[in-house]
């Protein structure tokens, strides 16, 4: 690595604006060090998905807010990005929680206040399939309903990051037209490079920049591409973002997760309709790429002519732009 993009990489902010660890009480959160020992700052980590239902959810949060509180001396659960300061100068690393779907809320607007004061600080409205909130990208593409309007507000409004990742294009849409605030997806790619139904249109990027949001960058090799996470294919997802709506609303959501010993594929095969046919679910042996990829990544930025700056915003800087004024400073 180039000293010059060394010495950034060192001191920048790194935000992971997603993990994909499979959320469950059960899950050894140890393997969180694989991020800071990677070089990151700040990483979104998701405490259940549609597939589960609310209580499992809850289960999930409790677990994992109980293991990192009572390791403070490694780890901070962050409220606000002055947290995410505060972390970084005294060595630890920031985390804070996301649900991926309205099915965590169990129809009850209060649930979103709730989830805020355990920690949550970004939701998605759908995962894959359709709820009674929002439209799911592998499904019908119903768009928002009159609850998930209600829930768009109500996020704005105690402080969470709006997440367009995993809804159908309507939705989408009609969530960016709503909000009061930048959304983001925090972890989709853009189609016009790799063509999924889990990747985002023009427009789609188009209306999320043009209110301040943030498209972050998705690792899992089906979306970067016919299973492949090399340096350069990463590279063209990052080069048609900025060129199609400016760097400023580029980031990084891995949707990384390190080997775990609970037997995801129960879930999996109860539940196949989450990830249908003929979108490369199947693939055997799927690569990812992680954030351990971002220091041969970044000398690839520096060769490919983007500066300092750029750098900096793909990083981190842009997701905590958003952050700033999602989570009310």
């Amino acid at each position: 690595m180039q000293k010059k993009l060394q010495q950034l990489y060192q001191q920048a902010l790194v935000w992971d604006a997603h993990a994909g660890v499979f959320p469950s009480p059960e899950v050894d959160l140890n393997l969180l060090d694989e991020w800071p020992q990677s070089g990151a700052s700040y990483l979104s980590i998701n405490v259940g998905f549609d597939v589960m239902n609310w209580q499992e959810t809850m289960a999930t949060l409790a677990a994992y807010r109980h293991w990192l509180l009572t390791r403070s001396d490694r780890f901070v659960l962050v409220s606000n990005t002055r947290d995410i300061d505060r972390a970084r100068g005294e060595n630890k690393f920031a985390l804070s929680f996301d649900i991926e779907g309205m099915n965590a809320l169990n129809d009850d607007i209060n649930m979103v206040g709730l989830y805020h004061a355990l920690g949550v600080r970004q939701m998605l409205f759908a995962y894959n399939l359709n709820n009674t909130a929002a439209g799911g990208c592998h499904d019908q593409d119903t768009g928002l309903t009159e609850f998930g309007r209600q829930v768009v507000s109500e996020m704005n409004r105690v402080g969470m990051i709006v997440d367009c990742s995993h809804a159908a294009y309507s939705t989408t849409m009609d969530i960016i037209g709503e909000s009061s605030q930048p959304v983001v997806f925090s972890h989709s790619n853009p189609a016009a490079v790799w063509d999924h139904q889990r990747n985002i249109r023009d427009d789609q990027i188009k209306a999320c920049a043009a209110g301040g949001g943030v498209i972050g960058l998705n690792g899992m090799g089906i979306f970067l591409g016919d299973n492949d996470i090399s340096i350069d294919t990463m590279l063209r997802h990052v080069r048609y973002v900025g060129d199609l709506v400016g760097n400023e609303h580029i980031g990084f959501g891995f949707d990384y997760s390190p080997k775990v010993d609970v037997d995801i594929g129960v879930i999996l095969r109860s539940r196949p309709d989450y990830w249908p046919a003929g979108q490369q679910y199947d693939t055997r042996d799927i690569k990812h790429a992680s954030p351990q990829q971002l220091p041969q990544l970044i000398d690839a930025l520096g060769d490919s002519g983007f500066d300092e700056a750029a750098i900096r915003g793909f990083l981190g800087e842009n997701f905590r732009r958003v952050a700033n004024h999602a989570w009310h400073g």
